[in-house]
């Protein structure tokens, strides 16, 4: 079972041990992307029994909308219901941060992850603007 411990808040560190290493941990699964670790963001590891990371995952707020960003599970415990933690997670904090809107997108072949979105109210949409790139797919819930 892993347990959710939030490490950033909005500009502010929580646990500066567990965000430097959710940092570099990000920097290495998601090899050339930008970086996410800003003001106006929220960061939650999930520890395992031992203290390790099992998980992660981070949101963006802006006017009233919530964006997800980033999530991973390490692959011993894929398949077993922690990504749909990751988004309840997150949609909760969406909603006590007065959003009223969450959105993210994942690429077309990412079926676990679509199915996950779907499974917790989801619903496919077109941005007018398509922020992850045109290949791929836009998710969107209101909160």
């Amino acid at each position: 079972m892993l347990k959710a411990k939030k490490v950033f808040s909005l500009g502010r560190v929580i646990n500066n041990d567990l965000y430097e290493l959710v940092q570099l941990m990000d920097k290495n699964i998601f090899l050339g992307c930008n970086n996410e670790f800003k003001e106006n963001r929220e960061w939650w590891v999930f520890l395992d029994k031992r203290g390790k990371v099992g998980a992660y995952c981070g949101s963006i707020y802006a006017e009233g909308i919530c964006i997800f960003i980033r999530a991973w599970v390490k692959k011993q415990y894929r398949g077993k219901g922690f990504q749909k933690k990751l988004i309840s997670t997150r949609v909760k904090a969406a909603k006590d941060n007065g959003c009223y809107t969450v959105i993210t997108y994942t690429s077309k072949d990412n079926y676990p992850s679509v199915n996950n979105l779907i499974a917790k109210g989801f619903r496919f949409y077109f941005p007018q603007y398509p922020y992850g790139g045109v290949e791929m797919l836009y998710w969107a819930k209101r909160v």
